[in-house]
């Protein structure tokens, strides 16, 4: 069934000799060689299933090097590409035929990462198109003629395998600062000889990359590349030279998938695009594209609802739309939005923890480092939990209506349990109504009132404006609790601390009682972001923090983002302890004893979160003989990532 309400999302188009169901792709994310290492094999395997079950026209493995000496970023274990008996061909061929089953095209990302690489000692030095050491310390050699020849040669062998394995097709990457966009981009290029100069010349090996891999598919199968609308770097490759690109290659390929930045610089260029980037940020770019070549074009890059996916093939910007963290967040984008479901797709926050950093960065237990803030079970493995069914229906009473609770309630109902929620307030979303004022969380409000509307359509008891007594809750005789009864500001004994605010009132309360000049006391996560929000305001904002750093405990992405803003928007002062304040200001000393006093109109304290332990623990005495499960803020200051999972894992347990 056709949902109405997004025609042009919904519409089958050709790509090449294939024809599409609709307009929504599964970006290339996890890379082809994780099926060689155990726990990254599982997330692939889950994310692909989940995608092309999910509704999705393609769905693309991401990142594969063409050999493991020289185009391999990361010390994945080789794959033979010429032998058919290693053990990756059955794998990839599993992961084509789990896309396909379900009715998406299946393809598969072909990439060498020339001299965007680290020096690791396992492998070959790196090689470009020219001679210099990388901003990591790794020497490139620039390649010749017979570097060249091995390189198609490669691209040309890989995409043998792939197709036969089962690929529908292959991408070819162009873009990310890998080695075909190294020769493109005079940035990286300054080559005198044929394949440096002018951008016919600088394209020539690629080009002969895309001949090698377009004759080794032969004309029925599909040939995707992968561009950088714009490099977003000082001296990078723009959208005209792209889209001029793109015309030279159109006889060749079946289609242009645009995204954006370098890899070495992932957050800042926009190609991992944070919660501070608009949604949508690169329709622009392949618009121009789009406007260059008769060819169906994609586009990627922070869309997260089939409104705007609509709007931007409505408006000729793309022909596809691709999704990357959005379908982590929920796979079921498509055929939610396509069954007339879309107020329950839940919407991805750009937060970052499914993107802990690079795998350089990681540490060797992956399994601790995947998450979704939102999506309780997209790196989850565990069978006997995913499996688990109730014995019965059990009387479960949740106490709290923050994330954590609602996410806990739904989830019980949902299992067939007989639930009440009770919230002290007079509206569930706890803590999370900040986002309602913050206008950088305005995905994160949206997961907040979709956890709500949840709770509305289901058969859950809930009870606002009370806060339940021990008492109350011990007279009840449930089968099982849930507390999930949160925290409350830590209110540090500073002098004058009465001349300071909270930091939840510069959200809940008018603006107006703020003052021009503010200084935040407290540069974790939560004052830096409130800090952020004050600026955009119009007020002069200086963040005094203790510690070295402001935002130690953001995901890693998220506060490169966050700090770039912070840079451009407000005054960060760290290493310095306030130990005062007054009306007009408050008065800090440094490690060295040196006293300093910071005028200010308002200062307002962000010193973190403390678990409402007293509560909590005469709740658990008044129900001793049931499970009772503590979630959230309730154990210690949680983000959204605990309070969803935590919330999830609770009612799966109750059996």
């Amino acid at each position: 069934m056709i949902h109405d309400k997004f025609p042009n999302l919904f519409s089958p188009i050709k790509v090449g000799t294939h024809t599409y169901k609709n307009r929504i792709v599964g970006a290339p994310i996890y890379c082809g060689p994780f099926v060689s290492l155990p726990f990254l094999s599982d997330v692939m395997a889950k994310a692909v299933e989940e995608r092309s079950r999910g509704g999705c026209a393609q769905v693309t493995v991401g990142e594969t090097p063409v050999d493991f000496e020289y185009a391999n970023k990361d010390p994945f274990p080789p794959i033979d590409f010429s032998d058919y008996k290693d053990p990756a061909f059955g794998k990839l061929g599993a992961l084509a035929q789990s896309i396909k089953k379900n009715g998406a095209i299946a393809m598969i990302e072909l990439n060498h990462c020339g001299g965007a690489r680290l020096p690791l000692p396992e492998l070959k030095p790196p090689i470009g198109p020219m001679t210099r050491v990388n901003e990591f310390g790794a020497k490139i050699t620039a390649m010749d003629r017979a570097m060249m020849d091995t390189v198609v040669d490669e691209f040309a062998t890989c995409a043998n395998f792939m197709i036969a394995a089962g690929f529908d097709g292959v991408m070819v990457h162009c873009g990310h600062g890998w080695l075909l966009h190294e020769f493109l981009s005079a940035r990286t290029n300054t080559r005198t000889d044929e394949y440096g100069g002018s951008l016919a010349n600088r394209a020539k090996f690629p080009i002969r990359v895309i001949q090698a891999v377009r004759e080794a598919l032969g004309k029925d199968l599909i040939l995707e590349v992968r561009v950088s609308g714009d490099e977003r770097v000082e001296h990078g490759m723009g959208v005209e030279e792209t889209a001029a690109f793109a015309k030279m290659i159109e006889p060749l390929v079946d289609s242009i998938h645009v995204s954006v930045g370098i890899y070495r610089e992932p957050v800042l260029s926009g190609m991992f695009n944070s919660l501070f980037e608009l949604h949508g940020l690169n329709a622009e770019l392949s618009a121009a594209i789009r406007k260059a070549v008769s060819i169906p074009v994609t586009v990627v890059g922070g869309i997260n609802s089939p409104e705007l996916a609509e709007q931007l093939i409505a408006e000729g910007k793309c022909d596809f739309v691709a999704l990357g963290r959005q379908l982590t967040a929920d796979p079921d984008f498509a055929v939610k939005a396509e069954t007339g479901r879309e107020d329950d797709i839940v919407r991805c926050t750009r937060c970052f923890k499914c993107l802990p950093g690079t795998l350089e960065d990681v540490i060797d237990d992956l399994s601790t480092l995947f998450g979704c803030s939102v999506n309780p079970e997209a790196f989850l493995f565990d069978k006997a939990i995913l499996e688990s069914k109730p014995a019965a229906s059990r009387k479960v009473v949740v106490v709290g209506g923050g994330i954590a609770g609602m996410e806990a309630a739904v989830v019980a109902a949902d299992r067939g349990h007989q639930v009440t929620l009770y919230e002290k307030d007079n509206k569930l979303g706890g803590l999370l109504i900040f986002a309602d004022a913050d206008d950088h969380k305005g995905d994160l409000k949206e997961f907040k009132d979709l956890m709500i509307r949840r709770v509305g359509k289901r058969k859950i008891d809930v009870v606002l404006g009370q806060e339940l007594t021990p008492e109350e809750l011990g007279a009840m005789k449930a089968d099982a609790v849930i507390l999930a009864t949160g925290s409350t500001p830590i209110e540090p004994r500073i002098e004058g601390l009465e001349n300071a605010v909270p930091v939840m009132d510069i959200y809940l309360k008018s603006l107006d009682a703020v003052g021009k000049r503010v200084v935040m006391v407290g540069g974790g996560l939560v004052g830096s972001e409130a800090g952020l929000h004050l600026a955009a305001r119009g007020r002069q904002v200086t963040i005094v923090e203790m510690l070295d750093k402001v935002a130690p405990e953001s995901y890693p992405f998220h506060r490169m983002a966050l700090v770039h803003e912070m840079d451009r928007m407000l005054t960060s002062r760290t290493g310095l302890k306030v130990v005062s304040i007054a009306r007009n200001g408050v008065k800090t000393v440094n490690a060295e004893g040196k006293e300093e006093f910071i005028p200010a109109d308002t200062v307002v304290y962000a010193l973190g979160m403390r678990p409402n332990r007293k509560e909590t623990e005469m709740l658990r005495d008044a129900v001793k003989d049931v499970p009772v499960y503590e979630i959230g803020d309730c154990v210690r200051a949680a983000k959204v990532y605990e309070a969803v999972k935590e919330g999830y894992l609770a009612a799966m347990s109750i059996l």
